[in-house]
């Protein structure tokens, strides 16, 4: 049954995509209100997914994100998917696992999110996907279900480097959210180098027709504009800079130490799901490999997927080999197994 859960999910992601958002919500914080998007199954429900977005420019109102959740409401789970600040903000800081972590526990408590008291399941892709599995490393045992992880980090440090220096990766969008993050800690603030870093993040994750990056450098100081084209072009001048910025970051060894997910996987102790695609260009899949190799011998129920069906996250179309639909849909037919087992 796994295996069919996991080839209608693959359908419904790829080929029967259902981009409409969920139900505004509300969630309860310690320190306010957050959104969140519910989406309902019109049958008994099997479970609760917290389904999250990646960095994206759309947030959590992201679409391709509302395609997932929508499969998996239509295979019979309530989904929840909330905004949380420094993702939305993409902002790479150790608060963001405690939100994290403060997030998932006022969902599975809700009543009105989670009526029927369901443990939640985790659902991340890329760079939420460690920060996600980094919260669940610090929570109590069983507080979440089941856990897939999508295109994640492992060792956050080799991570960053690999997105500041593959040249073969065509986009350049991970690359800017690390210079947004951390090339201040380098060079100081900068308002107009960072309204560049900025308009180039926009220009790429909203897929503008026409940029407006270029306009930006024609009204920007000509010191400005070289700084920033030797950052975006000059790939070691980058790696430099960016890995140097990263080590002059206040209380360094603290986000050293909770940001590297391979010093804390072991703790994760549900069952978990680890999909990567095999060549993708922004987080390598060797990330996961790392992964699965240090949780085995602690945690006997986690499942390593690597296709060739994904690239960074996203389903490709055309299915040629027909092995690696089966194996795909095994891992996401096994993660909704786990979510069941509640």
């Amino acid at each position: 049954m796994s295996l069919l859960a996991g080839l209608k999910f693959i359908i419904n992601t790829s080929l029967l995509k259902n981009d409409s958002k969920g139900e505004e919500r509300e969630l309860s914080l310690s320190n306010g209100k957050t959104p969140v998007l519910s989406y309902t199954p019109k049958q008994k429900e099997k479970g609760l997914i917290i389904s999250l977005t990646g960095f994206s420019m759309s947030g959590y109102q992201d679409k391709r994100i509302a395609v997932v959740n929508n499969s998996f409401a239509k295979l019979g789970y309530r989904v929840i998917t909330p905004k949380i600040g420094t993702i939305d903000d993409l902002l790479i800081h150790p608060a963001g696992i405690d939100e994290m972590k403060e997030v998932i526990h006022r969902i599975a408590v809700d009543s009105e999110l989670n009526p029927n008291k369901f443990r939640p399941a985790v659902f991340a892709p890329s760079f939420t996907a460690g920060i996600a599995g980094l919260a669940i490393a610090e929570m109590p045992e069983n507080s979440v279900s089941a856990l897939c992880l999508i295109g994640s980090f492992c060792d956050f440090e080799t991570t960053i480097e690999f997105a500041l220096t593959n040249d073969k990766n065509s986009e350049d969008y991970g690359m800017h959210i690390l210079m947004k993050n951390f090339l201040k800690y380098e060079i100081g603030n900068n308002v107009k180098l960072e309204a560049l870093i900025h308009t180039a993040l926009e220009d790429n994750g909203l897929r503008r027709d026409v940029p407006l990056l270029p306009g930006l450098l024609e009204q920007t100081d000509i010191e400005i504009v070289e700084l920033y084209k030797k950052l975006r072009f000059n790939t070691e001048f980058r790696r430099e800079m960016i890995m140097r910025a990263w080590t002059k970051i206040p209380d360094f060894d603290i986000w050293k130490d909770r940001l590297d997910l391979s010093k804390h996987a072991h703790k994760i102790t549900c069952p978990v799901a680890i999909i990567h695609g095999k060549d993708d260009v922004i987080i390598p899949s060797s990330e996961s490999v790392l992964m699965h190799s240090l949780m085995k011998n602690y945690n006997h129920r986690i499942h390593l997927e690597l296709s060739n069906l994904l690239d960074h996250g996203d389903m490709k179309i055309g299915f040629s080999i027909l092995s690696d639909i089966s194996k795909l849909a095994k891992a996401f037919g096994g993660f909704m197994r786990d979510v069941e087992l509640n």
